[in-house]
């Protein structure tokens, strides 16, 4: 502060003078004025709407004035103070102070501006601030949520609910739900009953969603929910959910091989005029045919017949039989090919396994036994005419799938019906070994059964009869005491695991593609479905 000046005035007066002393004393010192002293911003949309406000600070004294601190008591992050243009003011200098408002979300906001200087009479000077930000604001429940462990086959459910806390419209855009794999977490379809996104939720408003659990196995599962909107701080918001599976019980189905496997043949022989080589080579190599069969010890039924006759040729071929390939042998040449050339062995097998036939059940020749697999064998240079009335036979009515419909019909289950066909190349034929057209028909209704269609111009008729033989042989079925988890199947043969096997839930059997040998012992283990009471956990029941 500057000293004070004494000033001392001498008088005279008319009548003389005389000393006569007048003081005045004159006090140097800053004086602060601060405009405004409260300020109230209002609402303003949050992350779209800044206001600044204008703090004019001015000294009023007669001294400088000197600004030792201004700052925000708060610390409030959505206010800010802009730098200071001076921090000494001369007497009647003026400073404009910009403090800035800007919300972040739905809140309501204060503070305030605390400005220190060497005015004795008022060290500190405070500007009370306040504003409120409008926004919405998503909030989701739950957050995260632990399904725990759910039995296989079974569906937990969660009600997720997703609400606008905020005081303005909250624009849903987007929701994706992610899953580990194998997916066992599902969403609802929600806009089924919410409508098409984008959502608008005025403030107050929600909207519920389920997501259900349903464990396929035994592994630890994840998911979570993504919910895209505009809140301003949390533009995706996350709900993460975990469980998982458990098995209800484990079976142990017992077994022991016993008897021999069956398996009955119907070789259907085209016996045209064209067939003459492709006759020799299945005689010729029917050694190699017989031959899987007596290693594997099959009981076996085969039979022959033409594709203009249904009766058979000869006598039934059993494992009986001295020479099963000589036997075999002679009943082809008894055939020959002096037959139709318009050859139907689709409508003749059909009639030699439909009611009365020599190969249908309940025949007198004693050829088709229920517990046996049924297999047919189509041997023909060219395609099937059973579709043309023509030269007697065939049907004007029943296509291809009429056909293998019929063979599925004769036994319980699929995997105990067979079709194979040696024929003409698909589509076009094949022109080796004296060429043979495409055997349309036979390919069809060999496609049906899941059969095998092999090429009649092969070089090598060895491996056809082979690979025939192979594809012919039954599969054993062992039915099971309970419903299983297919991917859970197990299969012991006399202690050691087996792969040779399917599993055919028409029938619930476990079916074996190599046989067991006799007196093994065979053990099937699998989990078994549990019985299941859908319960939903529902953080958000008051509002359902």
């Amino acid at each position: 502060m500057r000293p004070i000046l004494l000033l001392v005035y001498f008088v005279c007066f008319v009548t003389g003078c005389s000393d006569y002393a007048v003081s005045k004393i004159i006090e140097y010192k800053p004086e602060i004025t601060v405009t405004p002293q409260e300020h109230d911003f209002g609402n303003l949309r949050a992350a779209d709407q800044v206001k600044d406000l204008i703090i004019t600070i001015g000294n009023i004294g007669t001294d400088d004035l000197r600004l030792d601190d201004v700052y925000l008591v708060g610390g409030a992050s959505n206010f800010t103070l802009g730098p200071l243009q001076s921090d000494h003011l001369a007497p009647s200098q003026f400073i404009d102070l910009v403090v800035t408002y800007d919300p972040a979300t739905y809140e309501t906001n204060s503070d305030i501006v605390s400005i220190w200087s060497n005015d004795e009479d008022e060290e500190e000077v405070q500007v009370m601030l306040g504003g409120v930000g409008d926004a919405p604001v998503i909030h989701v429940t739950p957050t995260s949520y632990d399904f725990g462990t759910v039995l296989v086959g079974c569906e937990g459910s969660l009600g997720v609910l997703i609400e606008n806390i905020g005081n303005a419209d909250l624009e849903i855009s987007d929701l994706e739900y992610f899953a580990s794999l194998p997916v066992d977490f599902s969403i609802e379809d929600y806009e089924s009953s919410e409508g098409l996104l984008p959502w608008t939720l005025p403030p107050g408003d929600w909207v519920h969603l389920r997501v259900g659990y349903t464990p396929l196995d035994i592994l630890d599962d994840g998911a979570w929910l993504e919910v895209t909107s505009n809140d301003p701080v949390d533009p995706i918001t996350v709900s993460e959910h975990q469980g998982m599976g458990d098995y209800e019980t484990w079976v142990i189905d017992s077994f022991t091989q016993d008897g021999e496997v069956a398996v009955d043949i119907l070789f259907v022989v085209d016996n045209s005029g064209s067939m003459s080589s492709n006759q020799t080579n299945l005689k010729n190599n029917f050694d190699d045919f017989i031959a899987v069969y007596v290693i594997a010890g099959v009981d076996y039924h085969i039979a022959l017949i033409t594709t203009d006759d249904a009766s058979f040729v000869g006598n039934i071929i059993t494992p009986t039989d001295s020479d099963p390939a000589g036997s075999f042998n002679d009943q082809v040449d008894l055939i020959r090919y002096g037959g139709s050339p318009n050859e139907k062995g689709l409508w003749y097998s059909y009639v030699s396994t439909d009611t009365g036939g020599d190969a249908a059940p309940g025949s007198s020749t004693g050829f088709f036994r229920e517990s046996a697999k049924f297999v047919v064998v189509y041997v023909s240079d060219e395609p099937d005419y059973s579709h043309s009335a023509s030269s007697g036979g065939g049907s004007t009515t029943m296509g291809t799938s009429d056909y293998s419909a019929h063979l599925l019909s004769l036994k319980s289950s699929s995997i105990l019906v067979a079709a194979h066909a040696v024929a003409g190349d698909y589509p076009s034929g094949c022109t080796a070994n004296g060429g043979a057209q495409f055997g349309d028909g036979y390919y069809d209704v060999v496609s049906d059964l899941g059969g095998t269609f092999m090429s009649i111009c092969a070089d090598d008729w060895s491996v056809t009869m082979d690979t025939l033989a192979r594809e012919s042989m039954a599969m054993v079925s062992f039915p099971l005491s309970d419903y299983p988890v297919e991917d859970t199947i197990s299969v012991e043969v006399d202690g050691v695991t087996s792969t040779d096997w399917v599993y055919d839930n028409s029938v619930n059997s476990v079916t074996f593609t190599v046989v067991p040998a006799d007196e093994s012992s065979i053990n099937i283990t699998y989990a078994v479905w549990a019985e299941c009471e859908e319960e939903e956990t529902d953080v958000s029941e008051s509002k359902k």
